[in-house]
């Protein structure tokens, strides 16, 4: 028995999680809260063991008398049994067969044919795409290039002229502005596969064993609309959904990413637009900035932000708020949210779903609502380890791997922190608003009377 690597440990408040990474996510495998004995039995499943080796090690840890061993025995089979039937176990679930096209008739996992597979990224300032300009998105600078006809209008609020970028001494993110280039491949031919610098099938004569082929290219995802694959210093993905873009290389910090696109097209437009905000979000959570599946509206000066899933009514409930308070929407479906210097904030990007509401700006995060249908409205309180939870599972990112998770708890765990987390039992009547509204006033009545004294 083997576990499964795509779940990791973590610790988040008082207790343990098995938190799914990678394909997991994909999948929309959940995590599951364990307990002190699940979290030995898992360290035990690092290297390959029998059950009556486990047994053993569960045996001398826990001191187990003849009389215990029965019962302790049935608990560890119980457990591994729970543990294979929610894909825990290497080999409990094959997490690279989906329903795509591909899989259903046989065909390999897609591979790379442009940009060198194993080569290194290009370092930005050598375009072979003109310059199309500097925007300033999220709080952050992000440098496009690529010929007219590929980037969508709604990037040009975000554009600034290059005396307006703020400075690296006021802010030292812009050090390593994001570079985007878009290739159109009508022009250009696919790469030859070369065997000395490329890694394509660990079974194909000539190649390297697959040993050393594991260690230069590794399937993260295989999902009906998204292949990830990770080479040495960049991942290279691959969108069925999204039409015209055949290939996306991005550095593992998201600040370089190449996109391989057909030629300009509304079509393609659309679809690049989409596939920028991924590469977008992995950079912007190497400088701390996660995106919530929230509808936000502002109001005394901070920004309130309505998560929920799809359909429970988050821009019902921030319409009720604009009826009967006057507010204004920031953005209608997705909010650039982080911190800075112990303050929590929002930051203004072009995607905003279907609304067409967004803003350009920073501004101060007041706090997350959480909504959930009640036929009654009530505020509930969380713990610490429920926010955390919580605003984790409404996050639009995309944890490949451990360090991705660990970036993304710890910008969640900060944010709870300093700001209003509530969950919101609510209908879709006015009183659901004048309900989170009043506690809101009063929340904030309360921060001041403190601040003050």
């Amino acid at each position: 028995m083997l576990r499964n690597e795509q779940f990791v440990k973590k610790t988040i408040g008082n207790s343990i999680y098995l938190l799914p990474i990678g394909q997991m996510i994909a999948d929309m495998v959940p995590g599951i809260r364990i307990n002190s004995t699940c979290a030995f039995v898992w360290e035990q499943l690092k290297t390959d063991i029998t059950f009556n080796e486990l047994l053993e090690c569960c045996i001398k840890e826990y001191a187990a008398t003849d009389e215990d061993i029965p019962l302790l025995e049935k608990d560890i089979a119980g457990l591994i049994t729970q543990l294979k039937n929610r894909g825990m176990l290497k080999g409990s679930k094959n997490i690279f067969k989906c329903s795509c096209s591909l899989c259903s008739t046989g065909a390999p996992i897609p591979e790379p044919l442009y940009g060198g597979i194993c080569r290194d990224m290009k370092t930005a300032g050598a375009e072979a795409a003109p310059f199309h300009g500097s925007f300033y998105i999220g709080g952050l600078q992000v440098d496009m290039y690529g010929k007219p006809g590929y980037f969508a209008e709604a990037f040009e609020s975000f554009r600034v002229s290059e005396n307006s970028v703020p400075s690296p001494k006021k802010n030292p993110v812009m050090k390593s502005p994001m570079h985007i280039e878009v290739i159109d491949t009508d022009t250009i031919a696919p790469d030859t596969k070369d065997a000395e610098n490329c890694y394509y099938d660990a079974v194909t004569p000539g190649l390297p064993d697959s040993s050393d082929y594991e260690t230069h290219r590794k399937i993260i995802i295989h999902h009906p609309d998204l292949t990830v694959l990770e080479y040495t210093e960049k991942y290279v993905l691959f969108f069925t959904v999204l039409d015209g873009i055949e290939e996306l290389h991005l550095k593992k910090d998201g600040s370089l990413a190449y996109f391989y696109c057909k030629s300009p097209s509304e079509t393609v437009l659309d679809c690049l637009f989409n596939a920028i905000r991924m590469a977008f979000l992995i950079y912007a959570l190497h400088h701390d900035r996660v995106m919530l599946h929230s509808c936000s509206i502002l109001f005394n000066d901070k920004v309130w932000a309505f998560s929920a899933p799809s359909g429970t009514g988050k821009s019902t409930h921030a319409g009720l708020w604009e009826k009967l308070y006057g507010v204004s929407q920031v953005n209608g479906d997705l909010n650039l949210i982080g911190m800075e210097c112990g303050q929590a904030y929002t930051y203004g990007t072009p995607w905003c779903g279907s609304s067409g509401v967004y803003d350009t700006g920073r501004r101060r995060l007041g706090g997350i609502i959480l909504l959930k249908r009640g036929s009654e409205n009530r505020i509930a309180t969380l713990t610490k380890e429920e926010k955390i939870l919580h605003v984790e599972q409404r996050l639009i990112t995309s944890v490949w791997d451990e360090d991705g998770l660990d970036r993304l708890l710890k910008v969640v765990t900060e944010l709870v922190s300093g700001i209003y987390v509530r969950r919101l039992y609510c209908t879709m009547d006015d009183e659901a608003a004048i309900v989170i509204h009043d506690a809101i006033e009063k929340y904030e009545g309360i921060k001041t009377e403190n601040t003050e004294s």
